[in-house]
């Protein structure tokens, strides 16, 4: 008989909360989670090979036919965080780890920041919205943030190979689930708050609330890189000087007096050239950004990278090399003139999507055209925002399917209609509207395909369909010759 949780984490190879990836020698760990409830597969479990479960004892019964050992804890879900990260033996306390949260700008930043540090030396990985891995090699993950177990997982991994850095994204999700509890964090970025999951946290306020714990709640030894220009990042600052915990905070931005400021600020040919103030000294930067949206990324970046004493000459150096992130502002066509046409971008939010149309407008095209659509069972109340958008900034609009999930796509693309006032038209079908769009586009014109960006599926009743806006496009744009 099983007395003890170490007995059952001495007899297994591996832990897992996922059943279909359970192997013999696996740990099963079972517990209810917002969706499911674990217990509900633990029979699956046991036919895959387990060597044991771990389960939540509170209103469950133990099966006698399941002649496995197993141990039942009462609110087991809140100790999975010690029990991940003593069974993998705590890697993030011997890696310089730095959590990037936000509404906007987590995949770029980790992207941006881990590519800077492995040109400097420093071997670095990333877990985000596009995977995890060390830039060569990239493996998927099921969300932004994975699973606690997942995640202590991958740092092991990362440790394994003399990984020395991490950047990670922390979603709202990952933080109000208790995903990152037991992480020890060397730096937490705040790059900006604005609407954004509310079909989850209820309102914006639980959001903001959400993101706010996560840099308040920061022990010694750990530094908050943190966009002053942003309401809530400037909120934030504020309870943080007045609570006088020495918690240590290093704080840019382009209008308010911050410890990084960007000023003399020039966009012109796909590059931002700005000085940075710093420590009373002035230093000239040159980055491959047309956006002043990514120059806020980039100032994040630079604070991440001084306080992990990294020179100012060699953040010089690497800021004015980095590369475009898969499908953040990324270009896929270029018109006869050699100057971009054709862009995808993952912005699914109303702040996201403003701020890619007014990098976009700086290009002075004939007619810039949306194409977008917004996600099922999702904050609904994005749909009116994101139309008021688009009529601010966009000449037309295409409205399509995004990821319906288990919504009617008609349905979705008839509530954005209805609070669009620009010259529109609606196709169901997220590819014949991408065809369209290229087909009837002129020379001077942009496009800019939104909402996906470098997702490789569409999403409908459940299932995950094969599907890449950015294929799709490029097998149209060899086809067409945009006039």
């Amino acid at each position: 008989m099983i007395k003890s949780l170490q007995q059952l984490l001495n007899n297994c190879d591996e832990i897992s909360i996922d059943s279909n990836q359970v192997t013999k020698k696996t740990l099963f760990i079972a517990y209810p989670g917002n969706n499911f409830d674990g217990r509900d597969f633990i029979d699956q479990a046991i036919q895959a090979g387990a060597v044991g479960v771990l389960y939540d004892k509170n209103n469950f019964h133990w099966k006698k036919e399941w002649e496995i050992p197993h141990l039942g804890i009462d609110k087991l879900k809140k100790i999975l965080p010690e029990i991940a990260g003593s069974f993998y033996g705590n890697p993030s306390a011997d890696l310089k780890l730095v959590g990037v949260t936000g509404t906007n700008g987590k995949t770029t930043s980790v992207h941006w920041l881990s590519s800077c540090l492995n040109r400097l030396g420093k071997k670095t990985g990333f877990i985000g919205t596009t995977g995890y891995g060390d830039g060569t090699n990239i493996n998927p993950t099921k969300n932004t943030t994975p699973d606690i177990l997942t995640i202590q997982k991958i740092l092991r991994d990362f440790k394994k190979k003399n990984t020395s850095h991490i950047a990670m994204e922390v979603s709202s999700h990952a933080i109000d689930q208790g995903r990152i509890d037991n992480l020890k964090f060397d730096i937490k970025l705040l790059t900006n708050i604005t609407r954004d999951h509310l079909d989850y946290h209820g309102n914006i306020e639980n959001y903001i609330e959400c993101k706010s714990n996560f840099l308040l709640n920061s022990g010694s030894g750990e530094c908050i890189v943190i966009n002053n220009d942003d309401p809530v990042g400037h909120q934030i600052i504020e309870k943080i000087n007045k609570k006088k915990n020495n918690l240590k905070v290093l704080s840019f931005g382009i209008k308010n007096a911050s410890y990084l400021m960007a000023r003399n600020i020039s966009v012109s040919n796909g590059r931002t050239i700005f000085n940075l103030d710093h420590n009373e000294e002035r230093y000239k930067f040159d980055a491959p950004i047309f956006s002043r949206y990514n120059l806020y990324n980039i100032l994040g970046v630079i604070g991440c990278l001084l306080e992990l004493k990294i020179n100012i000459k060699d953040i010089q150096s690497v800021i004015s090399r980095i590369e475009g992130v898969e499908g953040r502002a990324e270009v896929i066509n270029l018109n006869s003139s050699n100057r971009p046409n054709i862009f995808i971008d993952y912005a699914h939010t109303p702040d996201a999507l403003e701020n890619i149309l007014e990098s976009l407008r700086q290009h002075n095209p004939q007619n810039l055209t949306l194409l977008f659509g917004c996600g099922g069972n999702r904050d609904k109340g994005k749909r009116q925002e994101m139309a008021k958008v688009a009529n601010q900034l966009a000449d037309n609009v295409i409205i399509t399917s995004d990821n319906p999930r288990d919504e009617n796509p008609i349905d979705i693309i008839n509530e954005i209609s209805r609070n669009i006032n620009i010259p529109f038209k609606k196709i169901e079908k997220r590819e014949s509207a991408i065809i369209h769009a290229i087909n009837n586009m002129n020379d001077d014109d942009i496009l800019l395909i939104a909402g996906k960006g470098h997702e490789c599926y569409q999403e409908i009743k459940g299932k995950k369909y094969p599907f890449s806006d950015k294929k799709i496009a490029l097998d149209n744009i060899r086809k067409t010759v945009i006039r």
